[in-house]
């Protein structure tokens, strides 16, 4: 949405500076994109133009999906503007960009662990600046490390992992990975040959370290997070989606990490579960409690770890603890 079609929509200059403080976020100079539904009875012209589906209305969830999906909307919005401008003969065409890192990440549908950037990222040769809302990149993308999705100029996913793992934590890198290889989108052998070709050498080991930690058994980012806690608290020994045989429950147990030798289960309270914020319906909560008990009844200790005990030292020093009195036992 341009200056143009908010004025068109009744919205005078004063108007749309209030609603930077409201609902709209500035894109670039004279774009904007509609961050929610207010209750303003001045704003409900956007509104109008939302039921016209000339932009997509976001429902606030109070949580990290917001984050993203304003994030998404800001790389659809450049990518709408720049079609435009390429379209309109009347102006000078722009620089030719493409869409890198966790913006293209989104587009090749990766998931974001947690939100680390509020802004589009594009790479265009031999430009270096930061904007509000952009960063551009100056580095060279050679064309066989580009590819087009919905007619966009993006990086392939290997080059989008290689960027995000040079640029970003491993808790990032690592669930992009752990999902690209899961849903057999790439494979570490592929990300590797693409990882030789890149000119840029700077945070090689870093990585390199992202593609051997990566795991296509985990199945959610929070696992994603866990694992690279558990390799910087130096934890070893604990190995994804372990399967056991309940013949007295009539199903097969599936748990998150497992440490057979200290008979330890660590599980992950999952992400979605925190990110719908209504807990878990009453019975599967109650199929939860008999599968954890069950482990009990057999000897096994069951650590859970919430999404926020993730991002604190407690529970990995309660599993590292565990362990060791498992190996004193033993010795």
């Amino acid at each position: 949405m341009d200056t143009q079609e908010l004025t068109r929509l009744g919205f005078n200059h004063s108007d749309i500076k209030r609603a930077r403080r409201c609902c709209l976020r500035r894109l670039s100079r004279g774009v904007y994109v509609v961050r929610h539904v207010c209750d303003q009875d001045s704003h409900r012209p956007l509104w109008a133009s939302l039921v016209e589906k000339f932009h997509k209305a976001f429902v606030d969830n109070g949580d990290i999906r917001d984050e993203t999906n304003a994030l998404n909307a800001l790389v659809m919005a450049r990518y709408a503007q720049q079609s435009d401008l390429r379209a309109d003969a009347s102006k000078p065409n722009p620089p030719p960009e493409v869409f890198s890192h966790i913006s293209a990440a989104l587009m090749h549908t990766l998931p974001v662990a947690y939100p680390v950037t509020h802004q589009v990222e594009v790479v265009r040769p031999g430009t270096n600046r930061r904007f509000k809302s952009i960063h551009v990149r100056g580095n060279h993308i050679p064309s066989n490390h580009r590819t087009e999705i919905a007619g966009a100029a993006v990086t392939t996913i290997e080059r989008t992992l290689i960027d995000v793992a040079r640029s970003y934590n491993l808790d990032i890198s690592v669930a992009m990975l752990d999902d690209a290889l899961r849903r057999g989108l790439t494979t570490k052998d592929d990300i590797l040959a693409v990882l030789d070709q890149c000119l840029e050498k700077r945070n090689i080991s870093k990585v390199q370290l992202a593609i051997s930690l990566a795991d296509s058994r985990r199945e959610s980012p929070a696992e994603a997070v866990a694992a690279v806690r558990f390799f910087q608290y130096g934890i070893t020994g604990l190995d994804p989606q372990v399967a056991f045989h309940a013949e007295d429950l009539r199903r097969n147990i599936r748990v998150d990490f497992c440490h057979r030798e200290a008979r330890l289960i660590v599980e992950i309270d999952g992400i979605g579960k925190l990110y719908l914020g209504s807990g878990v319906p009453r019975q599967e909560l109650e199929e939860e409690r008999r599968r954890e008990q069950w482990l009990r009844d057999r000897g096994w200790q069951v650590v859970r770890i919430s999404w926020k005990e993730l991002f604190q030292e407690a529970k990995f020093e309660e599993i590292r603890r565990a362990i060791r009195r498992s190996q004193a036992a033993s010795a």
